[in-house]
This record gives C-alpha cells, structure tokens and sequence, in this order.
C-alpha cells in the first residue's frame, strides 16, 4: 500500500508541475478534477475541480513563494518557472510584483451577463469548414464565451476575440506615460478608448447584433485629447464577424480636417510619436483570426495579473501600492499576480503584409475564458514585446464593475514602456459601461470631426 500511494504521489506531482499538455494529450480541459463550468453556474467556487497545490502558490513552490511576498530582480528566480518570458526579463531589470492567493470565483474578473450568456448557450457554438464561429442553427454566434470547454487553438481564440472586454461597449479615458530604458518620459497623452460590439451583444438592446453593423464584430475608437499637437486626432479600427476578412482602418487627421481611408498595414505601426504599441496590438490581437495560424503549445499553472489591479479606480493609492496606481515616473508601475491554476500558452504566426512579429504567444487563463498577457517576437526570433492587460473589480460612478483598468506595453529590447490607466472621468468624458453607445455618436465622419479641436 506504501508503494502504491508513493506512485500515485510521484505522479500527482509531475500531473500538477510539469507540464499538463504532454500528460493529458491536447488539452488539459477546464477543471482537472472535475468539470468547472458546472460549480460556476451554480455560483460556487472553482476549488473543487483543481488540486489544492495548484490553488496554492505556497505549496506548489513548496513554500518558497507566499503570498504577501515582493519578487523582484533579487528573488526572480523563485518563479521564473511560472513567468512568462516577458515578466521574467522585466522583473531582471527592476519590475516589482506582489504575490497574491488565486481568485477562485470568475465573477472576480467577467461581467454577470457574459457569465450567464455562457452557461445559456453553451453546447450551441460550433466552427464552419473554414473556421469560422457560427451557431448551431447557422446564425452568427448569440452571446458569452463560445466553447467554454475549448479543444483547439483556434476555439480558444474564438473565446479570446468574440468579445475581449465581455462588456457591448465601453467609454474608456485614459492617461498614457511613454517612458524609456533611462526612466525619461519621452511623452504623456490622453484620450478616449471606444469600443462597441456589435454581434454577440449580452446585456444591451439591440442584442445579440445590431441589424446596421451585422457584418461587423466590433469598433474601436482611438481618440487623443492631449497633447495639443494631436488633439481631435482619431483612429478607428473596424473588425469584420468574417474572421478571415482584413479589419479597415479610418482616421481623422485634424489639421487636414478630413477622414482618410488608411492602409490596414498601418495598424502594424505605432498611433504616434514614442507609443510601444501597435494598432494591432490593442485586445492583444487586432487582426483577422483566420488569417494568423495558431496552435497549442502547453499548459500549465502560471502567475498572470489579479483583480486587486484597479489602477486609477483605486482611493488614495500611492506609488508604493501594488494595484497598478498611476505613477508617471515609474517605468514599472507596481502591480499584484496570483498562480492561476491552468494556463494555456496559444502560438500564432502569420506571413500579413507589414506584420514585423515573426510569432505571437497568448496565456490563456482557462477559468477566464480570456488571456490577459501575450508575448511577441520580431522577424529575428528575438524576444520583442511583453504585452499586459490588468482587469480589475472596482467601483465607479455607473456602479460596479469587473472590467479593464489599465494596460501596459513593454519594448524588452529598448526597455520603453506604454503605460496606459483608465480614469473615472477626463475632459467631461466619463468612463462607462454597456450604456448603449452608439457608432454614430463616436466613429462616423460627423462624429470625429465634431469632436476635434475647432
């Protein structure tokens, strides 16, 4: 009996430290222990489909991480095993993070409609011969998480793109800090993120689509209020429900006082002067589904970004809070990660024309149903851009929210860093959430050019 049980440890061990992919075949699946969507729709927590040593940072690192503890560049080693490379390296140059105890209830991170929109539909996604999402009765796809119990890459980024933010629309302002290797801030802007969905809609009539945009999946509004020399500056992306379609770009370009059609290989290249990241980086994917190839890579338990992250919706935060909270001068603000017990790690590529990334790897928190960290390399194979979105629970003026509140991007070759936090309110703009926005008020031409500088 001795042997037995000292077999069946030996291989808990490997099961739960190294690597679920290659012991479980493809796919890992969403709990381990038993299925997890099932304690979700009844509002339990997921403890119950995982092993305790993957609930628990302290005991998979057989105590030597605990939460409370600080990592940075003199202990980083402790979790280089759980990190992805772009943390690593960062944490190498000086980045602090603290250790928090895993968020065992999704409502932490999701919005209750996309939560219940998922249990509702779930059985009734299913992908065309050409990979495309439909529902079963061959309409497009009703609303919430498609394949919750995802088995390939390509259902995983169904998962991932459907609806990023899980919200119909959202009024973002923001504050950015370019800041570079030798903590110079190279510029500050400010401005407006847009987003509206227009197919898969959970909580905002028209739902599930809006009849005039059917064709769309969504737009995003990029619009700059500071600094002067780019006020009224604005980019909007359009992504089609065909996933194999090129997204259109459209910008107003406020000392012409028109709205140009641009080229869609400019969403490879930055919105302006100094910014890290790309317009295709925005969601940590902006680009057609279909015409990137993506495949499974691992998976495995690893530290991704916890919901304490709430950045300028946090009272009184000071720069010496881990809660992501403004800090102009600090290239790495200082933020809270947690061990989520099963992470997938998605690999794209794609031959696009202006793509400068050789791969792309998404970490896909399977309890999520969402990656919130991604990684990219250039044409050299060479480690590019480490990519962080922090989605937290806060309040704010319209209620409660589980949503984004800021974002980072990080250049690891010139250690530049695109720090990005959401505000309560910039310029009479205030954030908000599933309000019913709609395109004409932010992305026609009328709609740009009235909101430019006069």
């Amino acid at each position: 009996m001795k042997n037995q049980d000292h077999k069946e440890l030996n291989y808990f061990e490997y099961w739960t430290r190294r690597n679920f992919l290659k012991a479980a075949g493809v796919w890992a699946g969403a709990g381990i222990l038993q299925p997890l969507f099932p304690l979700i729709g009844a509002g339990k927590s997921i403890a119950a489909a995982y092993p305790d040593e993957v609930l628990s940072i302290e005991k998979y690192t057989k105590g030597r991480v605990k939460p409370g503890m600080v990592i940075s560049k003199s202990n980083a080693e402790l979790v280089k095993d759980i990190c992805t490379e772009g943390l690593y390296t960062e944490l190498t140059r000086g980045r602090e993070i603290k250790i928090d105890t895993t968020t065992l209830r999704v409502e932490a991170f999701t919005p209750q409609p996309w939560i219940e929109a998922t249990l509702r539909n779930k059985g009734q996604a299913v992908l065309d011969n050409k990979g495309q999402l439909r529902s079963k009765d061959g309409r497009p796809w009703i609303g919430g998480t498609p394949f919750p119990e995802a088995k390939s890459a390509l259902e995983i980024m169904w998962n991932q793109l459907i609806n990023f933010r899980r919200y119909d629309d959202e009024v973002e302002p923001f504050r950015e800090v370019v800041i570079d290797g030798s903590g110079t801030i190279l510029r500050r802007v400010a401005g407006y993120f847009v987003t509206i969905y227009t197919n898969a809609r959970t909580a905002v009539d028209p739902r599930p689509i809006v009849p005039a945009y059917k064709d769309e999946l969504y737009r995003v509004g990029l619009t700059f209020v500071e600094p002067f020399d780019v006020y009224g500056l604005s980019i909007v992306t359009t992504g089609f429900y065909d996933a194999a379609k090129d997204i259109e770009l459209t910008g107003y370009i406020p000392n012409l006082r028109r709205v140009r059609r641009l080229p869609s290989t400019q969403r490879f290249e930055p919105p302006g002067p100094y910014n890290v990241y790309y317009s295709s980086d925005i969601s940590l994917h902006n680009d057609p589904i279909l015409s990137w190839n993506w495949k499974l890579i691992e998976t495995k338990p690893m530290l991704l970004p916890s919901p304490v992250n709430v950045g300028a919706f946090a009272p009184g935060a000071t720069e010496k809070d881990f809660v992501f909270p403004y800090a102009e001068n600090q290239k790495y603000p200082r933020t809270t990660w947690e061990l989520r017990p099963e992470v997938v790690v998605v690999e794209g590529a794609s031959d696009l024309p202006g793509n400068p990334y050789s791969r792309k790897r998404l970490y896909y928190d399977v309890i999520t149903s969402r990656a919130v960290c991604a990684e990219t390399w250039d044409k050299q194979g060479k480690l590019f851009k480490f990519m962080t979105y922090f989605f937290g629970s806060f309040e704010y003026a319209g209620g409660k929210a589980n949503a984004e509140a800021g974002l980072s991007f990080a250049n690891v070759q010139t250690d530049t860093h695109s720090n990005i936090w959401i505000f309560p309110e910039i310029g009479g703009v205030k954030f908000a959430l599933n309000v019913g926005t709609k395109t004409e008020d932010w992305f026609t031409d009328r709609a740009m050019i009235s909101r430019a500088r006069r």
